[in-house]
């Protein structure tokens, strides 16, 4: 018996990285997952993957800019596979640069995908949720919530957004059974770390250095927390902002002193 028997979960940006690895947590633990993604190639893969080990899975094309797409999602999870349970809002793209260079149009695709999908997504999943009497809403916010970065501000903006919108699904719907939380990743190793290494004037070694734990997040870790906001050991946890950060912002380091070692 896992965690997740007889739940059907969407992931979109589903078909890489921090996606991919909850779909395939929350599929070990019993769930019928939906990968939406306009990545077909890579989505597909997943699905064969998750299938062929006996899971319940599916792929649909899915752009988060469009609300339509996402409804559609919504009503193949109600349609095929009996309802919707867990929505987790996760899809990705930025543009960056020095503000007074950054294209509008990038600007606002930017908030588009990262913030406005993440309403998009809450807004189609919402009465499905209820007809099920509550489920779980996991929407992918960053440490960059908190804190501006250099040559980041659309990302930062969109993702301090999704943090005080989660807090918003949290007040309205948790009497109705719904539980709405934001997870707040550090350097995680995906696609995305790979362009902030490029864009980094830090080593990868020093990047890592940057952490408590000493090394860079994997994709996986980040999964297990998504899975256990989405369970019901977590079922008291609502509105809230989870950081998963290896300890990248525990400390300020004034000092320049090097972690205990021996």
């Amino acid at each position: 018996m896992g965690r997740f028997d007889g739940q059907v979960a969407i992931v979109t940006g589903g078909a890489s990285g921090i996606g991919a690895a909850t779909l395939r947590r929350l599929a070990s633990e019993g769930a019928a997952v939906i990968c939406a993604d306009i990545n077909d190639e890579a989505g597909e893969a997943l699905v064969r993957e998750l299938n062929g080990q006996g899971a319940t899975a599916h792929h649909l094309h899915c752009d988060v800019g469009e609300l339509a797409d996402l409804e559609a999602c919504v009503a193949f999870a109600q349609g095929e596979c009996g309802g919707l349970d867990i929505m987790m809002n996760n899809a990705f793209w930025a543009a960056g640069g020095w503000v007074h260079t950054i294209d509008p149009e990038g600007w606002d695709r930017s908030l588009k995908i990262m913030l406005t999908a993440v309403f998009y997504g809450c807004r189609a999943a919402i009465p499905a949720l209820l007809e099920r009497g509550g489920g779980s809403i996991v929407n992918t916010a960053s440490i960059e919530a908190f804190g501006g970065e250099m040559l980041a501000s659309p990302y930062a903006t969109a993702k301090a957004g999704v943090v005080n919108f989660t807090k918003n699904v949290a007040i309205e719907y948790g009497r109705k059974g719904i539980r709405a939380n934001a997870i707040c990743p550090g350097i995680v190793e995906t696609p995305l770390a790979d362009a902030f290494k490029k864009a980094s004037v830090r080593s990868p070694e020093e990047l890592a250095n940057l952490h408590a734990i000493g090394r860079l997040i994997q994709p996986s870790e980040i999964a297990s927390v998504a899975a256990f906001l989405c369970s019901e050991d977590a079922s008291a946890v609502t509105g809230h902002a989870m950081v998963i950060d290896g300890g990248l912002t525990a400390h300020i380091n004034l000092s320049g002193r090097a972690p205990y070692e021996s």
